[in-house]
């Protein structure tokens, strides 16, 4: 599914106009589209009576039209306008005609909503960015309290929720939760982030007739299981552990011994070939007994679980035997820790894929202009606190324009960036992006990253590239956290739980 920002949106619909396509057409497509699918609703719940709410905008237009159809089809139908004096002879003067039951006084809302069997919400489209207030607000509050008493109730958002931002998913305290959204030509890129992905339910596209062409030049599109399932590398019986990929993992300390165990089981559990551990000696032991798997390369220490000096040229000796590194998880920031990781990512062999992760993300953001330092592309896993690091912003910045801050800084630092959290994003320095439409609280516990990084560098060894192993790692990690919550809830799973999944949901996805 291809999704876009309101101002590409714009674009579009410029773009429909000057080949003869007018605003009006456009409505009568994308009204009918919402009519064709409320009714379906409202058979699949035996339901007659629709209430729309229609704003002034474009967006009320189409659910006026949607009302018109429906009414034409013998559906019971009213509307609440909160505007007035629209001119005679406008295709919305039209509809408000042919539409039903018309009012525009909240006392008639609260009673039409007492039985209304389905909701269509096309008060405020993607223009409207301004916190919602007046009628508006309080015909959404309304809404919303006695949906909390009749449950049955449905929401239909048409295009996109009233008060969700298109390009951010950030949302209005007042915006009216949806059981469905049927986005209007192509998806808006605000419902499968932040706030949007719990805000807009089920999220469908209609075609209103937008000519094909005019869609060519979109970059983003959601994860689907088609894409993985073609991304996914192909294991030949005839193969050995060379075949699968050589992946050197740079991490640990004393304090976060279980970052490599993480990483390292997460590689191998995606199919890597070889997993190497180069970590603290003091901590070889305790990590092997639990990947003996694994092979090692016992870093020397400055100190018991602190890899000294010396650990990067170590490093470096051995790097040449190897398709991929994975550097960052659980490393710790001490000068020691980003000695090596400089040290390393200054000397690397001619044609290494490499993660970097984790501390070796705030590593590098202490370091001013470091991508002109490190030219070559790479996969970088910041979660929010780590890409505002990066980024020099803050946090809220950063969660409130997450689709374009991870464009922006992709191309600016020439790296394959993957923004973690709800509504994952990866975006490659040519501003190719993948957004993963999941939201799960299992993933919201300490090692779940670790997990993360260890699974793009198994796919990484395995010859899958930069993109496509960031975004069909991210999909696989998402599609164990569902596994997970499935069987035993969304409190308590460890993130070493997710590993025994791993070959689980990559078998599912294979089989479909």
């Amino acid at each position: 599914m291809e999704i876009i920002s309101s101002v590409q949106m714009r674009q579009i619909e410029d773009a429909c106009l000057k080949q003869g396509i007018s605003t009006e057409t456009l409505m009568e497509n994308a009204g009918r589209a919402v009519a064709v699918f409320a009714r379906h609703l409202l058979e699949e719940q035996n339901g007659c009576r629709v209430l729309i709410l229609a704003g002034a905008g474009n967006n009320g237009g189409d659910g006026l039209v949607a009302g018109r159809y429906l009414r034409s089809w013998g559906e019971k139908v009213s509307i609440f306008v909160p505007f007035i004096d629209t001119p005679k002879g406008t295709t919305v003067q039209g509809c408000l005609e042919a539409s039903g039951d018309i009012f525009a006084g909240l006392a008639e809302l609260e009673e039409h909503l007492a039985d209304a069997d389905l909701v269509i919400d096309a008060l405020l489209g993607t223009g409207v960015n301004r916190p919602l207030e007046g009628i508006y607000k309080e015909a959404l509050q309304m809404t919303a309290n006695v949906r909390n008493t009749r449950p049955e109730m449905q929401v239909l958002a048409v295009d996109l929720p009233s008060g969700l931002n298109a390009d951010t998913g950030q949302a209005d305290d007042a915006c009216l939760k949806a059981d469905f959204t049927l986005s209007l030509g192509i998806a808006k890129q605000g419902l499968f982030t932040h706030r949007g992905l719990e805000l807009s339910g089920a999220v469908s596209v209609a075609d209103i007739g937008i000519p094909p062409e005019l869609t060519t030049d979109i970059q983003a599109v959601l994860i689907e299981k088609d894409w993985a399932k073609s991304v996914l590398p192909v294991r030949s019986p005839h193969a050995n552990k060379g075949s699968f990929g050589r992946v050197m993992i740079v991490a640990g300390s004393d304090r976060y011994i279980g970052a490599a165990i993480l990483a390292g089981s997460a590689a191998m559990r995606v199919g890597a070939g070889l997993v190497t551990l180069a970590l603290p000696k003091s901590l070889t032991g305790a990590v092997a007994s639990r990947i003996p798997e694994a092979t090692y390369l016992p870093l020397p220490e400055v100190s018991s679980g602190t890899a000294d000096n010396s650990a990067a040229r170590l490093v470096l000796s051995e790097l040449g035997k190897y398709d991929v590194l994975l550097i960052g998880p659980g490393l710790g920031q001490t000068g020691y820790s980003a000695r090596l990781v400089t040290e390393v990512l200054s000397n690397l062999p001619v044609g290494l894929k490499v993660i970097i992760d984790a501390d070796a993300l705030n590593i590098l953001s202490a370091i001013p202009d470091w991508w002109l330092e490190y030219k070559f592309d790479a996969v970088l896993t910041p979660h929010l606190g780590e890409m505002a690091r990066l980024a020099k912003a803050t946090t809220e910045a950063v969660q409130s324009d997450r689709f374009g801050l991870c464009q922006k800084f992709a191309c600016k630092w020439g790296k394959t960036l993957i923004l973690k959290g709800a509504g994952t994003i990866v975006t490659s320095p040519q501003g190719e992006t993948l957004c993963n439409p999941a939201a799960n609280p299992v993933l919201a516990s300490a090692g779940t990253g670790d997990v993360l990084a260890g699974i793009i560098g198994g796919l990484l060894g395995q010859g899958v590239s930069l993109f496509e192993a960031a975004g069909l790692g991210v999909y696989l990690h998402s599609l164990a956290a569902e596994a997970l919550r499935s069987e035993i809830g969304d409190a308590g799973v460890l993130a070493s739980d997710l590993l025994l999944k791993l070959p689980v949901v990559i078998k599912g996805l294979k089989q479909d």
